[in-house]
């Protein structure tokens, strides 16, 4: 970090750009995770601002999950795999509220191309949790809907983990929160009889990713997907 330059900053809004500039930092690899950052008088001093100002960006970034501000240790960027979920995301699409039919389709998009990713990616340690869940799954199948719903929700939690691409499983966990609240209504509106179709398919699923077969695993995650999808269409008209 010792050749690091953050220019001064002339704006309305100045603690906007210190976050973007810390940012660009980062990217062009200028600062590592982990890195301590300048103390908070070296940092007023460089980029010519106030201590309110530098403040503001630094709870900015803190809430970000970018830095850690702590008394005796300073300034620190965080590493990545710190935290599990992109927060902000999830406060931004509940101001906006997104519709249950959005939500869906990019959870469909998601799952439908990360089981195709599963079946080349999986490991063995992933590929025995995702069985376990489905054995927890017929175990729980005549189960109070939400846990059912819960196990659900777990069994493609899993497969995303199995494709091995951090974004995608970040990005789920993020949506976790309007997420739980589609699968349970899904599962309340499903009759129990037809519970055994869910599990079915979610072995189909499963058997594709353990032979890594990506086409089929594609396919069966997609035929899964497609009557909660005409649940959500029907419900948007």
């Amino acid at each position: 970090m010792e050749n690091i330059s953050l220019n001064p900053v002339k704006s309305k809004k100045a603690y906007m750009q210190i976050v973007e500039g810390i940012l660009n930092s980062i990217h062009e690899n200028k600062i590592e995770y982990g890195d301590k950052l300048y103390s908070e008088p070296e940092l007023t001093k460089m980029l010519n601002v106030s201590r309110p100002t530098l403040r503001e960006a630094l709870r900015v970034l803190e809430f970000l999950g970018i830095v850690t501000v702590s008394p005796r240790k300073g300034i620190r960027i965080n590493k990545p795999d710190m935290t599990d979920s992109y927060m902000p995301l999830i406060y931004m699409l509940m101001f906006e509220k997104t519709t249950e039919l959005e939500l869906f389709e990019l959870r469909r998009a998601i799952q439908i191309a990360m089981a195709e990713a599963a079946a080349r990616n999986r490991s063995e340690e992933d590929l025995h949790v995702l069985e376990e869940i489905i054995k927890n799954h017929k175990e729980h199948i005549n189960e109070d809907y939400e846990i059912f719903a819960r196990l659900d929700y777990d069994f493609h939690q899993q497969v995303v983990k199995c494709s091995g691409n951090d974004m995608c499983f970040k990005l789920m966990e993020t949506l976790n929160i309007l997420m739980k609240k589609q699968m349970v209504e899904t599962i309340y509106n499903l009759p129990v009889e037809d519970r055994k179709l869910t599990v079915n398919l979610h072995e189909r699923v499963y058997e594709s990713i353990r032979d890594q077969k990506p086409e089929q695993a594609r396919e069966n995650m997609q035929e899964h997907m497609e009557r909660p999808y005409r649940f959500y269409k029907n419900k948007s008209k």
